[in-house]
Formats: structure tokens, sequence, C-alpha cells
């Protein structure tokens, strides 16, 4: 059966911790703020095939705040996460 949502495969539970670990730490996220990290498969024209989709969910009546990273959720390290924390 085709993946309707474009997810790659089940969540990988120990990078999902590690990058939320990184943008609660490097970007000096609250633990008020839900921070998702999904691993998406995109099929539009010019993006990326997999990419990795950091949302914060601050809560309080503030919408939400997504980040797409071009890569898998395995590639993305600290640098990466440090360099986003720029469009804060």
């Amino acid at each position: 059966m085709d993946d309707i949502l474009g997810l790659t495969g089940p969540p990988q539970s120990a990078d999902v911790k590690r990058i939320k670990a990184l943008v609660q730490d490097q970007w000096g996220v609250p633990d008020s703020v839900v921070v998702m990290v999904s691993e998406l498969h995109c099929h539009e024209d010019g993006c990326p095939d997999v990419e990795t989709v950091i949302a914060l969910m601050p809560g309080g009546g503030r919408g939400p705040e997504s980040f797409k990273v071009p890569m898998p959720m395995k590639m993305v390290d600290r640098s990466i996460i440090a360099a986003l924390r720029d469009r804060l």
C-alpha cells in the first residue's frame, strides 16, 4: 500500500530524540514548547527526495514555526541545527 502521508517509514526514535535535544539545547527552547521532528518524502519538482521537518509548537495562541532540512534525520547534526538558529 502506498504511503499517502509521504512518511519514509517508522520514526527513528534515536534520531528524533537526538534532534529534539539539539534544538532545545542550542536554541534555548523551553520545556513548555513542543518540538516535533518528522522525516518526509517530497514529491514536488525541485525538492529533495527526503527532508527533515522540525516544528516548534509554542502554544498560548502563537502559531507553529517549522524548518525544513533537505536531508534525512540521520544526517542532521549540531552544525545544521546551529545554522537554523539564525532563522528564529
